[in-house]
């Protein structure tokens, strides 16, 4: 059965928290996580085909990451790229957000509306917000490299070639914690833009910057469940891409229709 706008919002507590020229933010509660995950995975149920077929594109792509990668021999740049990989994940979720927002709506849901689908995704400002998250990860890559070659040598042509050093030097597991560090605090900027921002975008005619802010009031508004939605959504992708990306076949639609279910609950219609 189709939830309604009302599903969302009107079951929550805490208070609407307004800004000039912005749509309310409310705090978000650990119900409200519980709540987006239910309703996400109902949304999975009622589109599989669709959702895995998302996933399934999503994992192709870091295959593709990979293959060129080591195709080009590019020196260090497979082990940032890889774990920067996830920082795209919501922009690749928007045609997720939209079967969410259609099956909220009791619209048809079916391989003939994908064109319309589609059409109502590729919007100017999901674009150039998609684009701020693809610059956020080379940047990323850039540093990983970087840390990488301080730590190693800039002259080792692929990473698994000192892969086996990593856990068995001081050098390696330096390299591990000074990489995780600035792992986290790309990751953290990147989902604090982007947690509610393209939901936001692809429900309203509004600028990404915008969106943006919005997503940065949303997890100040309640920074310690927003930040266990963090942590779950990194553990997640983690262990979903460890088989070789074959786990976001399944999570990425899970994870991206419960995004859908968590703007609606927090942003005030």
């Amino acid at each position: 059965m189709a939830t309604t706008p009302a599903d969302g919002p009107a079951e929550n507590t805490g208070p609407w928290r307004e800004s000039r020229g912005m749509p309310a933010v409310r705090a978000a509660t650990w119900a409200d996580l519980r709540a987006a995950l239910a309703a996400g995975w109902a949304d999975f149920l009622a589109a599989p085909l669709m959702g895995m077929t998302v996933g399934l594109l999503y994992a192709a792509g870091g295959w593709l990451l990979l293959w060129v990668l080591e195709l080009k021999e590019y020196r260090g740049l497979s082990f940032p790229v890889v774990t920067g990989f996830a920082l795209i994940g919501p922009f690749v979720a928007v045609i997720l957000y939209e079967i969410s927002r259609r099956r909220e709506q009791g619209e048809r849901l079916g391989w003939g509306e994908l064109p319309a689908m589609i059409g109502r995704t590729a919007r100017k400002q999901i674009l150039y917000q998609g684009f701020v998250l693809m610059f956020w990860l080379a940047v990323w890559s850039r540093v990983g490299v970087m840390l990488f070659a301080i730590h190693f040598s800039a002259s080792v042509d692929r990473f698994w070639d000192v892969a086996d050093q990593i856990f068995t030097t001081s050098h390696g597991l330096t390299f591990l914690v000074v990489g995780h560090l600035f792992g986290a605090f790309f990751a953290g900027v990147a989902y604090c833009l982007s947690v509610i921002a393209f939901p936001f975008l692809l429900d309203r005619d509004s600028d990404f910057f915008t969106a943006m802010v919005l997503s940065f009031r949303a997890v100040i508004a309640s920074p310690a469940v927003m930040l266990g939605w963090a942590a779950f959504l990194g553990a997640a992708l983690a262990a979903a891409c460890a088989p070789a990306f074959l786990g976001l076949v399944v999570v990425l639609p899970l994870l991206g229709h419960a995004s859908w279910h968590l703007y609606r609950r927090l942003v005030a219609p």
